[in-house]
C-alpha cells in the first residue's frame, strides 16, 4: 500500500486561483473587443464602399426589408436588375424596377419594384429590362419609401430567373 502526504498551503492556492481567474477574464475581454472592433470595422467600410448587389433570390427580402427599415438603407450603393414598369401618376423621371412575384400560396403573380429616379426614364420603354446602379433615398409616394437614384443604368437580355418568390416570413 502505497501513501501519499502532501502539505497544501491554502494562502498560496487561492493566489494562484485568483490569478488564473484574472487572466481568464483578461483574456476573454481582450477576444470580446477584438471581435467587436472588427464587426465595426467591416460594418463601416461595407457601408462606405461596397454596392450592395440585388439578385432573384434576395429580391424581395431586400424589398420588404428596406420598405420596413427605410434609414437603415438611406445612402447605401445597390445595384439592381428589372423590368421598366410605371403607374399612370409617375412624373417623367420616375419608373419601377420591377419584378413578377409569384405567390405559390395565393396562386398569384404580383407586379413588385423599388421605386426609381433617373433623369433619362423617358427613353426608357415600358417592360423592356434594365441593371440599374444608384443610392438609396427616403422618397414619398403615398407615404415615406425608398427610392433609388440611379447613376448608371443599362439594358439587358431577360435572366432566365425573371420571376421571384415571395419574401421569407
Amino acid at each position: 500500500m502505497f501513501v501519499f502526504n502532501v502539505k497544501v498551503n491554502k494562502n498560496f492556492c487561492f493566489k494562484i486561483i485568483c490569478c488564473v481567474i484574472v487572466i481568464l477574464i483578461a483574456l476573454s475581454l481582450f477576444l470580446s473587443i477584438s471581435k467587436i472592433a472588427d464587426k465595426v470595422k467591416t460594418k463601416s467600410s461595407v457601408n462606405s464602399s461596397s454596392t450592395l448587389e440585388i439578385k432573384s433570390n434576395n429580391y424581395t427580402n431586400f424589398l420588404k426589408d428596406c420598405h420596413e427599415n427605410i434609414d437603415k438603407y438611406v445612402g447605401k450603393k445597390i445595384k439592381i436588375s428589372g423590368y421598366v414598369y410605371r403607374m399612370p401618376d409617375f412624373s417623367d423621371d420616375e419608373i419601377v424596377i420591377a419584378r413578377t412575384m409569384l405567390d405559390m400560396k395565393n396562386s398569384t403573380a404580383v407586379v413588385v419594384g423599388l421605386l426609381a429616379n433617373y433623369d433619362n426614364a423617358k427613353s426608357l420603354n415600358d417592360n423592356v429590362w434594365v441593371e440599374c446602379e444608384g443610392t438609396i433615398e427616403k422618397g414619398n409616394y403615398h407615404g415615406d419609401i425608398p427610392i433609388l437614384h440611379i447613376d448608371k443604368c443599362s439594358k439587358i437580355a431577360v435572366p432566365e430567373d425573371e420571376f421571384v418568390s415571395s419574401p421569407s416570413d
